[in-house]
């Protein structure tokens, strides 16, 4: 079967969902692709700021999504028996985050993009390009295989909205640029019948960090980052995950009468990258473009917030040129941060954090809304002198330790 469109989207989950649902609107033949079929799991942060919710209120998925009851968060951390609780800056009515597992988010979104009139075809492997990506030879669609039959998908541009392991990039043999390591890794695991209350807690145990998260249909996600030095001792995740969090009075406390409904998952690779995200016929967005370290949970906003950039872009025409000088912009400061963030936090320097954040509501909020993208980083570090020791005097300080951008590849 062979059929034509404007856009063929690889990967249907929040980065591919929410740009087709965008470019159907605008009037743009769509096919979004997915080898799982739907709902389906995916490793993820699941949290969701204020400024990402916004979005899905545009997009119209929000209704959906509280209809699954993820109750409205403010954010708390613990260290040593002290604690401070903070809100977000308002943005559009709303001073709190949500936590949405990816069975629940990206299935709406993927029913969304089916009643916006986009093709949706999961179950689906792609095999092959059509076309080399080069300028002589662009990208001018993909072929695949499902349920033992053969298909190619023509289109002016495809995207690879498909991850960390992005097939797209595979087949177009872009490498990653400007790794940034990791020393901590993330597992975390879905529990039900937690006690909480309207906040997402960090518990921080130097050199582990634990944390709860309430979330849709009495769901709980509990998590555990800590040093990735340690992984290989690790003989059973399982057994070493409990321990941890058990180890946490609150935390334990609150999972006293709760259960554990699903093994645990993560990962120990955790190393930000980008890739270069366009050339001829062909981009990637999402994960597939470029990386943060999970504790800054932008994975799922970024990949909103560049739905939006490139349903305009793609139409008009802009998108080789606009789509890479705005995600460099968007995600400089951001991604000097997540160096601080992959690293492993200290008592003394949790410490000074907390005698700030305790006593002044300023700082607090600041602190917070790093992650709602609400205020640069380091504005915020600036009125807490010991994250911002830590994590060094300015954005252009710590991406200097790191390679710039490799020549686009094949660029005409």
């Amino acid at each position: 079967m062979q059929r034509d469109f404007d856009v063929v989207i690889v990967g249907a989950r929040v980065a591919g969902s929410s740009l087709a649902i965008h470019l159907a609107e605008r009037g743009l033949a769509v096919a979004l692709l997915d080898r799982a079929v739907f709902p389906s799991d995916t490793v993820s942060t699941h949290v969701i700021y204020p400024n990402s919710i916004a979005r899905l209120d545009r997009l119209g998925v929000l209704d959906q999504v509280m209809a699954h009851r993820p109750p409205p968060l403010y954010t708390a951390w613990y260290h040593q028996n002290r604690s401070f609780v903070a809100p977000h800056t308002m943005e559009a009515g709303r001073d709190w985050a949500i936590c949405v597992r990816r069975t629940t988010l990206d299935n709406i979104l993927l029913e969304r993009a089916r009643a916006a009139g986009v093709t949706i075809a999961t179950a689906t492997q792609v095999t092959g390009l059509i076309g080399s990506g080069t300028p002589d030879d662009p990208v001018r669609g993909v072929n695949a295989y499902r349920d033992g039959a053969a298909l190619s998908f023509n289109a002016g541009i495809v995207v690879g909205a498909d991850g960390v392991q992005s097939t797209i990039a595979r087949l177009l043999e872009i490498e990653r640029e400007r790794v940034m390591p990791s020393q901590t890794m993330l597992y975390y695991a879905y529990w039900q019948g937690a006690d909480s209350r309207n906040t997402q807690d960090f518990f921080f145990e130097p050199p582990w960090v634990c944390a709860h998260f309430p979330a849709d249909d009495d769901h709980h996600v509990i998590t555990m980052n800590g040093p990735v030095s340690l992984r290989k001792d690790i003989v059973d995740m399982e057994a070493f995950y409990r321990d941890r969090i058990a180890a946490i009075p609150q935390l334990a406390g609150r999972l006293r009468n709760a259960r554990q409904v699903s093994k645990v998952k993560g990962s120990p690779r955790l190393a930000g990258f980008y890739r270069q995200h366009t050339g001829p016929g062909w981009l990637l967005t999402g994960d597939a473009a470029h990386f943060k370290h999970p504790a800054s949970a932008q994975g799922i906003g970024d990949a909103l917030q560049a739905a939006e950039m490139l349903a305009d872009s793609i139409p008009a025409g802009d998108w080789q040129t606009a789509y890479p000088a705005w995600r460099e912009a968007a995600s400089h400061d951001m991604y000097a941060f997540c160096e601080f963030l992959a690293d492993v936090p200290t008592d003394q320097g949790m410490r000074r954090t907390l005698d700030i954040a305790i006593h002044n509501p300023q700082a607090a909020r600041a602190i917070v809304d790093i992650w709602s993208r609400s205020i640069a980083p380091w504005d915020a570090l600036a009125l807490v002198p010991p994250m911002l020791q830590a994590a060094g005097p300015s954005p252009e300080a710590v991406l200097a330790r790191y390679a710039a951008p490799a020549p686009a590849r094949l660029a005409s």
